[in-house]
């Protein structure tokens, strides 16, 4: 007890200097005191939705499942995937994902957030809209996932967080050492749901998630959506759980057009049938009349100052 006591001290110490603090060595400590942390875990039921975002730029149509995923192409995974992320390490592909809250009952709206800046700074005008892709998975059975629910700032701003929170306090308050226990799930759950100013105010995150998917096979760990003040709800899970227990089950494009602190949203294109092994998207290019939709909501955002 009295050597996960002081390497929690030591470690709290570090998360004011992580540029200066190795990773190896931020794991290590925090595996020396997770001997004495209850884990909090929750159900994600079978056939959960789970949606994720990924922006198009110049490309129209995404065909092929490996497009919309975790990373899978090894040359984006050891030339691009260089920093850490709120949950993963450099060079190590995680599938992030967003769930239904009850403040964001639109899953897209805070996958759209955290992928996308647009939206979120209210002074950005896109009249013509940034085209998106929405992919939908649903889980096929149920799996037991870690719950990020101690944080300050999101216990005041999502009642699903609190709810959670009181379930978990009720079970960790006969725990013997819930005191230290306590005080370190509100830790990294504070560190969970900071702003980052630079990939290396992760390292805490990253390093505890590591321990949590790796060392303990948790499938999975939920948390709020930092980005849509932690209203909405992000998963991420490891790649191995997707490709046993997610099943793709539809795709749509979308654009976001925005004026300022106005936002309209164009749907467009969607499909279900996805080709052989799931790499061949059939669109339907009848479903919509795309440069009509796309006129009419730029318009819509071009007057909006002025309604």
């Amino acid at each position: 007890m009295e050597e996960s006591e002081k390497a929690f001290k030591e470690l709290i110490s570090y998360s004011v200097k992580l540029d200066e603090i190795e990773y190896k060595d931020i794991r290590d400590l925090i595996k020396e005191s997770l001997r004495h942390i209850p884990i909090t875990t929750a159900k994600l039921h079978k056939n959960t939705p789970i949606d994720r975002v990924r922006i198009n730029g110049k490309i129209k149509f995404f065909n092929k499942e490996d497009d919309l995923t975790y990373i899978k192409n090894k040359s984006v995974i050891e030339k691009r995937l260089l920093e850490f992320g709120r949950a993963n390490k450099p060079h190590e592909p995680l599938f992030y994902g967003a769930l239904e809250s009850s403040l964001i009952k639109q899953n897209r709206l805070t996958a759209f957030l955290e992928t996308s800046t647009l939206l979120r700074d209210t002074k950005s005008v896109c009249l013509e809209g940034q085209l998106f892709t929405l992919a939908r998975w649903v889980t096929n059975k149920e799996l037991i996932i870690a719950e990020i629910v101690f944080s300050d700032d999101a216990l005041k701003n999502n009642p699903d967080t609190l709810k959670s929170f009181n379930n978990h306090f009720e079970q960790i308050k006969m725990h013997p050492m819930r005191e230290f226990g306590l005080q370190q799930l509100q830790f990294f759950s504070n560190e969970f749901s900071k702003e980052a100013k630079s990939h290396h105010d992760y390292k805490i995150c990253v390093a505890y998630s590591d321990l949590l998917l790796n060392d303990y096979g948790i499938a999975g760990i939920t948390y709020p959506s930092v980005q849509s003040g932690y209203q909405g709800q992000n998963l991420v899970l490891r790649p191995d759980i997707v490709d046993k227990h997610l099943k793709l089950y539809s795709v749509s494009t979308h654009r976001m057009h925005k004026n300022q602190m106005e936002s309209f949203l164009g749907n467009y294109f969607h499909t279900q049938n996805f080709g052989k092994d799931n790499s061949n998207f059939v669109w339907d290019l009848k479903e919509c009349d795309e440069e009509n939709i796309i006129k009419y909501y730029s318009e819509k955002a071009k007057n909006a100052k002025s309604e």
